[in-house]
């Protein structure tokens, strides 16, 4: 795969609640990403995926019933720059092919090919949209 230069890092879900909490699931390369010099981006679209699959079986990280609240404040006083979802994110995300089916994780795809971010996942999907990942 050739090597195409990114503007910004995207963090995934589970990369954005990995380093808010030190997780050590967080890869070093992932860390360093997230502390280089680009901008690092969350999306608003994490918290709704936050919403729907903490009370699921697939959610194994405890967080504050306020999340809502410190999460937010978290990665606003971390520098992490919020990314909203935009229509026209909607409309490039129809456009993706429909190998992977997770609605998160073509959103994030769509949102970062728009813009020419890497994402910081450990999630493979995003190879086959041509995002570049950082992990």
């Amino acid at each position: 795969m050739k090597s195409v230069a990114v503007r910004a890092w995207l963090l995934d879900t589970h990369a954005l609640l990995w380093a808010l909490y030190a997780d050590r699931r967080l890869s070093p390369a992932a860390k360093r990403h997230i502390d280089g010099e680009l901008p690092v981006y969350y999306a608003t679209v994490s918290f709704w995926e936050i919403a729907l699959k903490r009370g699921g079986k697939g959610f194994d990280f405890e967080i504050e019933d306020d999340w809502d609240i410190v999460i937010p404040r978290a990665l606003e006083e971390a520098g992490i720059i919020r990314l909203d979802l935009e229509a026209r994110d909607c409309r490039r995300m129809e456009d993706l092919p429909l190998h992977h089916r997770d609605p998160f994780d073509r959103m994030l795809a769509a949102q970062a090919l728009r813009r020419r971010f890497g994402i910081v996942s450990r999630d493979t999907c995003f190879d086959g949209y041509g995002v570049v990942r950082g992990w």
